[in-house]
């Protein structure tokens, strides 16, 4: 086969982009932390499925019941680990374990949410962040808090507070 310029430019179309976009793939250090925290925290979490085992291992408290908004989605029931509640912002330490009834009425782990209360760190104070996310303000609650949602896809995004595939029915 004769090599020509026509063949040379096709090459060159299909290997620089390829060869870019694997040179950049992973070149954000923030994103490689970030999918290695948040798999850390699915770690953790595993033992913790059974909503038994998390309550046992210390998520006994039941904060809220299933919280649900009526456009936006749901949380589920918050159960915290009240030791936790004293201002730490670390990963392997989140506050509350998110839970929902399934369709056969088991409850669910769909995620973690990460609470500091205002009485720790004022709400006219700049936010906490933990995965290079600010924490939200929940004027009602007095805290500042950051859903991840780990173990159940949120459309929304993994840090958004509602999640619309999540219901209290």
């Amino acid at each position: 086969m004769k090599f020509t310029l026509t063949n040379a430019s096709i090459i060159a179309l299909v290997l620089i982009p390829v060869l870019y976009s694997s040179c950049n793939k992973d070149d954000d250090p923030q994103i490689d932390e970030v999918a290695l925290m948040i798999e850390e925290v699915r770690q953790l979490t595993q033992p913790f499925k059974n909503h038994s085992a998390a309550v046992q291992a210390g998520w006994d408290t039941d904060i809220s019941s299933c919280i649900e908004h009526p456009t936006e989605g749901g949380m589920g029931h918050h159960f915290g680990r009240m030791p936790y509640f004293d201002g730490r912002t670390n990963h392997l330490e989140p506050q509350v374990l998110l839970f929902a009834p399934d369709i056969n009425g088991n409850m669910e782990l769909l995620g973690v949410e990460y609470i500091v209360p205002f009485t720790i760190h004022s709400e006219e104070a700049d936010p906490p962040t933990l995965f290079y996310q600010h924490f939200h303000q929940n004027h009602e609650q007095e805290i500042w808090g950051l859903h991840v949602w780990t173990e159940k896809l949120n459309p929304k995004g993994m840090f958004y507070d509602w999640n619309p595939t999540v219901s209290c029915d």
